[in-house]
């Protein structure tokens, strides 16, 4: 074998063994979001934060949402980002843009 490709096997491997690793992360990082019922616990000019049921603190930028309204958001598991947002219908205090 020539030391290319060795080199090819050895990266080759590498990337297989980081994988085994952290393969639940890498498996998180693909799945869907999930979709989830939250509340605005706080608002700061046109920032909100909700906390979804495993506890990451998330923020939503240019929100047209008020402190207490009840809202839904989509996000990964374990991931700081929210893919989505949009209002519950059964919001009544909930303010349009």
């Amino acid at each position: 074998m020539s030391p290319a490709q060795l080199a090819l096997i050895f990266i080759a491997g590498g990337i297989g063994l980081v994988f085994l690793l952290l393969g639940s992360s890498i498996v998180s990082l693909f799945s869907g979001g999930i979709t989830e019922q939250v509340i605005i616990k706080i608002k700061e000019g046109d920032a909100c934060i909700v906390e979804a049921s495993d506890g990451i603190p998330r923020q939503i930028t240019n929100c047209p949402y008020n402190e207490g309204d009840t809202i839904n958001i989509v996000y990964k598991q374990q991931q700081p980002a929210i893919q989505s947002h949009f209002p519950n219908n059964d919001n009544k205090t909930m303010t349009t843009n």
